[in-house]
């Protein structure tokens, strides 16, 4: 909970209202909409915010390459070095060395989905602007690739190899606020496997990145023979501005805006923090 004389808080905030008066053209505006939607929403819906919306920016469940610069450079990022992460993730299947996967499905999605623990496998990567012991040890080049990507990753998300042997299917659900994207690159994507996301279904490609907005309803499966493997990444919404993402790294840190495993609580903390923007802006 939110102490309303903690003194980081509070410069933070006064910081951010210089940074604002500085640079106008950053949209600070939409993230105290944001804040005042968050309050709202909160109070009547048990604090959970799957279906909150950031005002003024794109919402759609499908993104391309070509609609924004820096999911282009992204792109580019991962074709031009997708070889070494292929080869690496080729390499640990090859050592038989053992991770630990992340989560597994029942974890995430109940107790129906208990029998495909061992068919869906979840390789961490990076978390929270850190990388895994795994991936030091295991992925060195893989990480010196997500390195040159950080200015587009989206601080409190994940990257991750998610391994769906034959017959997974995960059932429809939301992650997040649509504030992130995530990509999906392609590394092994046999036919008959598929993700549905806001209504429309597509297919992985090796090599292929596709991204999509996780706060629309998604499904995905594999009725192949064969293992399907993707990395996912999550990468920033392309038209935040500097100053926004700033002010929810702000937010998402000190506020207690989200959870572990995503979704908003705390409507206190988001009050509290709706007060303080008021005196501020």
């Amino acid at each position: 909970m939110l102490q309303s004389n903690s003194p980081q808080i509070t410069l933070s905030l006064w910081l951010l209202k210089l940074l604002n008066f500085l640079y106008p053209q950053g949209n600070a505006h939409r993230f105290q909409e944001s804040i005042n939607l968050i309050s709202q929403h909160t109070a009547n819906s048990n604090g959970k915010i799957s279906d909150f919306v950031y005002p003024g920016i794109t919402y759609k469940p499908w993104y391309e390459a070509d609609d924004y610069n820096s999911l282009k450079q992204f792109t580019n990022i991962l074709k031009q070095d997708f070889s070494t992460i292929e080869n690496e993730w080729q390499a640990f299947l090859a050592s038989k060395k053992n991770i630990v996967p992340r989560y597994k499905p029942s974890e995430i999605f109940g107790e129906t989905l208990k029998d495909q623990d061992e068919n869906w496998k979840y390789y961490l990567i990076w978390r929270q602007g850190k990388f895994t012991d795994a991936a030091l040890s295991m992925f060195p080049k893989t990480v010196n690739i997500v390195t040159k990507l950080k200015p587009f990753l989206y601080p409190f998300g994940e990257i991750v190899f998610i391994v769906m042997e034959p017959g997974v299917v995960l059932p429809p659900h939301t992650d997040d606020i649509n504030i992130s994207l995530t990509c999906h690159l392609g590394i092994e994507t046999p036919e008959d496997c598929g993700i549905k996301v806001g209504g429309e279904t597509r297919k992985w490609s090796r090599g292929e990145a596709l991204f999509f907005d996780n706060s629309f309803i998604h499904e995905a499966w594999n009725k192949s023979q064969s293992n399907r493997v993707v990395m996912l990444l999550d990468l920033y919404h392309p038209e935040l501005t500097k100053v926004e993402k700033t002010l929810l790294q702000i937010a998402l840190k000190y506020f207690n805006l989200t959870g572990e495993e995503a979704g908003y609580h705390g409507v206190k903390d988001t009050k509290y923090l709706q007060e303080k923007l008021k005196n501020l802006y």
